[in-house]
C-alpha cells in the first residue's frame, strides 16, 4: 500500500489515543519529553504521532519522578486495532529510552486507549488498572534529550538489517532488567543473544565501510576460503567477527561470555560455574554490545563516543542493612504476635534538591523496634550494600538520618482479640434457653452488635480506625439501650419493642402492612406486661455514651466526612493526607472503645438472658481497656513528623 492510498484510508477511520506506562529507572526532566511522527508501512501505518515523557507528580511538596509514559495517536480501524498496532509501535521507543540511559526499564504496559475524535458524542474507551507508582524513588539517570532523539531518528530511519538491531536492542533490554547482584549470569545470556543477533549485521557494516568482500574479510580474519576440503567458512566468519569485531579482540572477556552461555544453554555446567565466568564478563560484555549497536546507528562521532561512555547503571541491588545488639533478657525476643524480633523499616524522602539535570535526594529512614516489652534495640550502624563501581566505597548512613523508635506491642490489640471468645462462651450457655418475642428482638440487637464489632475489628486491622469510628457510635448505641433495658426503674424489653416499631416506621412498607405488624406487636407486648416508651431515650443520656465522648466526638465528625484525623505531619509545619495511619494513639482508643462499649452491653445482655459469665475475667479485660483507653485520649492524635511513616499512602 502507498502512502497516499494509506493516507486516504486514514481519513476515513476513526484516531486514536493509546497510552502505555512503565515502571522506569530512566527518566526525562519534568520540562522536556520527546515527540516523533513516523509512518509504519508493515502495519498499514500512517503519520503516526508518539511521544514520551515522564510522569511528575508531587508529593508532599517534592516533585517526584514516576512512570515512563509512552503515547501514540493515529488513525485505526477500530479500538482493539488501535491498541494492537501502536503498542507494537511505541514498544522499541521504551526500549531505547532504556538503551540510551543504560538503565533499567521495566515492560511497558498497556493503561489507556480511547478514541480522540473531537466532533464524536459516544466515543470508545479502555483503560487497563495499572497502579501508580508510589512511594520511594528508586536509583536512576536523566535521560539526555539530545542522545535520545539522536538514537531514535537513527533507528527509524536504518535502511539495513533494522530487524536485527531491533532483536538486539531487545535483548539489551532484558539484560538491563537482570542487571542485579546475583543476576549477572542473566544477563550476559541476554547480551550474548544480542551478540549473534548483531553478528551478521557487523559483518555487512564492515565491508560497506571498507568496501571490500566477505571473503577478504574472513582471510584478514585468519580464515582459509579457497580450500574445497573446508568450505564452511562463512560459519567460521561469525564466531571469528564476534570475537574480534564485536569483543573488539578481547579473547578473556569473549571466552569466558561463549562458555557461560554454551553451558547455561547446553545444562553441562554447575549455575555456580555459570555465574563465576558472568561476574568476569558481564559488565565488559555490555560495553561491546553497546558499542557495536551505536556503531550500527550510524550515530555522529560525538553522540557515539558520549553513548558509549555510559556504564548500565544496577538500580536494583541497592539493600539497606541495620546492625546492632538486642538488649534485654527475654525467653522469646519477638513482640506478641510476631515470630521473631524484628525491626520495621520505612524509607522516606526528607528533601529533593534540583541542580540543572542533576537531583539530590535526601532520604529519611523511620525503623520501629517490634520487639518483647522487656527487649530493646541499639544500632551501631546502618549501611547500603550494591553494585560497587568506578572504586565505590559502602555507604554508612548518619545517625542524622535514621529515625528509631522503640514501640511497645500496644495491649489494644490483645485486647480487642480477647473480646469474641467471652461472648461466644457467654451465649453458649444460653443456647437451650427460650425466648419471647420481645427478648428475640433485644436478641437481635445483641447480634448486630456483634456484626459491629467484628467489622471494627477488621478495619482496625486494615489500619483505618477513622473508618471504624461510626460503627463504634452504632455500637455504643446499642450498648446504650441494653443499659436502658437493665435499668430498674425503666421499661425494660419494652425499649426493644419500641425500636423495632421505628425501624418498621422507617422502612416505609405501607401503611397497612405496618399498622398490622404494630397491633401484633403491641398486643404481644402487653400479654407479657410490658411497658413500650412513646419513643427511645436520647443515646447520649448513657453512661457508656458519656465513657467514650470522645470517640463519639470524633465518630460524628467522620460520619460527617471530615477528614482531619486522616492528616499526619509531614515535618514542622504541613500536614498530609494519609488514607491508612500507623498504630498509634488513634487506633489505640478505638479499639479499646469497641472492646468496653462490647463488654459492659454483654454483661447487660447477660442479665436479660440469664447467661453465665466469668465476671472476673470480663471486669479485667475492662479495667485493662479503660486505663488504656483514657491514655490514649490524652495523647496527640496527629503524629510528629519523627514518628511518622512516609509511605505515600
Amino acid at each position: 500500500m502507498s502512502k497516499q492510498s494509506v493516507a486516504s484510508a486514514g481519513t476515513a477511520m476513526t484516531e486514536y489515543v493509546v497510552v502505555l506506562r512503565a515502571r522506569s529507572a530512566a527518566r526525562f526532566l519534568p520540562e522536556e519529553g520527546f515527540q516523533l511522527v513516523v509512518n509504519v508501512p508493515k502495519l498499514d501505518i500512517v503519520e503516526v504521532r508518539i511521544r514520551t515523557f515522564t510522569r511528575w507528580v508531587e508529593e508532599n511538596g517534592r516533585n517526584l519522578p514516576r512512570e515512563l509514559v509512552i503515547e501514540v495517536r493515529g488513525h485505526a480501524s477500530s479500538l482493539d486495532e488501535a491498541v494492537a498496532k501502536f503498542t507494537a509501535i511505541a514498544r522499541p521507543f521504551a526500549t531505547m529510552v532504556g538503551f540510551v540511559a543504560n538503565v533499567r526499564v521495566g515492560p511497558l504496559e498497556l493503561h489507556l486507549a480511547f478514541d480522540c475524535t473531537p466532533t464524536g458524542v459516544e466515543r470508545e474507551f479502555l483503560e487497563a488498572f495499572v497502579p501508580d507508582e508510589q512511594g520511594g524513588v528508586s536509583q536512576g539517570r536523566i535521560i539526555q534529550l539530545s542522545h535520545f532523539e539522536a538514537a531514535c531518528r537513527a533507528f527509524v530511519t536504518l535502511a539495513t538489517d533494522s530487524s536485527r538491531v531491533d532483536r538486539a536492542l531487545r535483548q539489551y533490554e532484558l539484560a538491563l532488567r537482570e542487571w542485579y547482584v546475583g543476576g549477572e549470569w542473566l544477563a550476559l545470556n541476554h547480551l550474548w543473544i544480542a551478540a549473534e543477533n548483531l553478528t551478521k549485521a557487523v559483518i555487512r557494516n564492515t565491508v560497506t565501510a571498507r568496501g571490500i568482500s566477505e571473503d577478504v574479510l574472513a582471510r584478514e580474519l585468519g580464515l582459509v576460503t579457497d580450500d574445497p576440503k573446508r568450505p564452511r567458512w562463512k560459519e567460521f566468519l561469525g564466531a571469528r567477527v564476534r570475537k574480534e569485531i564485536i569483543f573488539t579482540g578481547d579473547d578473556e572477556t569473549y571466552t569466558a561470555a561463549k562458555d557461560a552461555s554454551d553451558a547455561l544453554e547446553h545444562g553441562y555446567w554447575e549455575l555456580d560455574k555459570v555465574a563465576t565466568n558472568a561476574l568476569k564478563s558481564a559488565d565488559k560484555t555490555f560495553h561491546y554490545v553497546r558499542q557495536s549497536i551505536v556503531d550500527l546507528l550510524g550515530l555522529a562521532p560525538e553522540v557515539a563516543n558520549e553513548l558509549n561512555e555510559i556504564k548500565p547503571k544496577d538500580v536494583q541491588s541497592m539493600r539497606k542493612v541495620v546492625r546492632g545488639l538486642l538488649i534485654g533478657a527475654a525467653e522469646d525476643a519477638a513482640a506478641e504476635g510476631e515470630l521473631y524480633p524484628r525491626l520495621e523499616w520505612t524509607s522516606g524522602i526528607e528533601s529533593v534538591v534540583r541542580e540543572g539535570a542533576t537531583f539530590h535526594v535526601k532520604p529519611q529512614e523511620r525503623i520501629t523496634v517490634r520487639t518483647h516489652p522487656d527487649v530493646g534495640f541499639r544500632m551501631e550502624r546502618l549501611e547500603v550494600y550494591g553494585r560497587l563501581e568506578n572504586g565505590e566505597v559502602r555507604v554508612r548512613l548518619s545517625d542524622d538520618d535514621v529515625a528509631i523508635s522503640h514501640t511497645a506491642p500496644s495491649p489494644s490489640r490483645r485486647l480487642l482479640g480477647s473480646v469474641m471468645p467471652v461472648i461466644n462462651a457467654a451465649a453458649a450457655s444460653g443456647a437451650d434457653k427460650g425466648h419471647t418475642r420481645a427478648s428475640l428482638f433485644a436478641f437481635n440487637m445483641f447480634g448486630q452488635a456483634v456484626a459491629s464489632f467484628k467489622s471494627i475489628q477488621v478495619l482496625v486491622g486494615a489500619r483505618q480506625p477513622v473508618e471504624a469510628l461510626p460503627i463504634l457510635r452504632a455500637l455504643v448505641i446499642i450498648a446504650g439501650r441494653f443499659e436502658q433495658m437493665t435499668d430498674p426503674s425503666g421499661p425494660g424489653l419494652g425499649i426493644a419493642v419500641r425500636g423495632v416499631l421505628d425501624a418498621l416506621e422507617a422502612l416505609d412498607v405501607g401503611a397497612n402492612l405496618t399498622e398490622t405488624r404494630r397491633t401484633e406487636f403491641l398486643a404481644a407486648a402487653q400479654n407479657q406486661g410490658l411497658t413500650i416508651p412513646d419513643e427511645l431515650a436520647a443515646p447520649e443520656t448513657t453512661s457508656i455514651y458519656a465513657s467514650l465522648g470522645v470517640e463519639m466526638k470524633f465518630a460524628a465528625e467522620a460520619a460527617n466526612g471530615t477528614s482531619g484525623l486522616h492528616l499526619q505531619r509531614v515535618d514542622a509545619e504541613r500536614l498530609g493526607f494519609q488514607v491508612t495511619l500507623e498504630p498509634g494513639p488513634l487506633t489505640d482508643m478505638v479499639s479499646t472503645g469497641a472492646v468496653v462499649a462490647m463488654l459492659e452491653l454483654l454483661k447487660q445482655a447477660a442479665s436479660l438472658f440469664g447467661w453465665t459469665l466469668q465476671s472476673t475475667d470480663i471486669d479485667q479485660l475492662l479495667g485493662e481497656a479503660r486505663a488504656v483507653n483514657e491514655s490514649a485520649a490524652q495523647l496527640d492524635l496527629v503524629p510528629p513528623a519523627s514518628a511518622m511513616a512516609d509511605n505515600g499512602e
